[in-house]
């Protein structure tokens, strides 16, 4: 508790650990780093869990996550359109992961 430490726990389909696995490998970053990046940057992580007991609240945090969803797609989009035409294998797991993105991203907007 003292020095700060927490443990995030995902339950996330297999592809999509798969995916995340070979792009922090392909870029030579930890998993962890990654998550631990992204929890310090995310508003999520800012707010008090008080601040989300509302519908609407609930419905802007989910916005706003979709909007953060919608980057990383745009980044990944780039990346693949950007691979050489020799590099098949990482051009797929790149389409794969827009493919997924897209899908959660899908999902979000249906729940709310």
């Amino acid at each position: 508790m003292a020095d700060m430490m927490a443990q995030v726990k995902f339950t996330i389909e297999a592809d999509i650990v798969s995916a995340f696995k070979s792009r922090c490998a392909a870029e030579g970053v930890s998993m962890a780093s990654v998550v631990k990046e992204w929890m310090r940057n995310s508003i999520l992580v800012k707010e008090s869990n008080t601040d989300h007991q509302t519908r609407p609240h609930r419905r802007k945090a989910v916005f706003e996550i979709i909007g953060l969803l919608n980057v990383i797609m745009d980044s990944e989009a780039r990346y693949r359109d950007n691979i050489p035409e020799h590099f098949t294998q990482r051009y797929e797991v790149a389409d794969n992961a827009c493919d997924l993105l897209a899908e959660a991203i899908s999902c979000l907007e249906e729940a709310f």
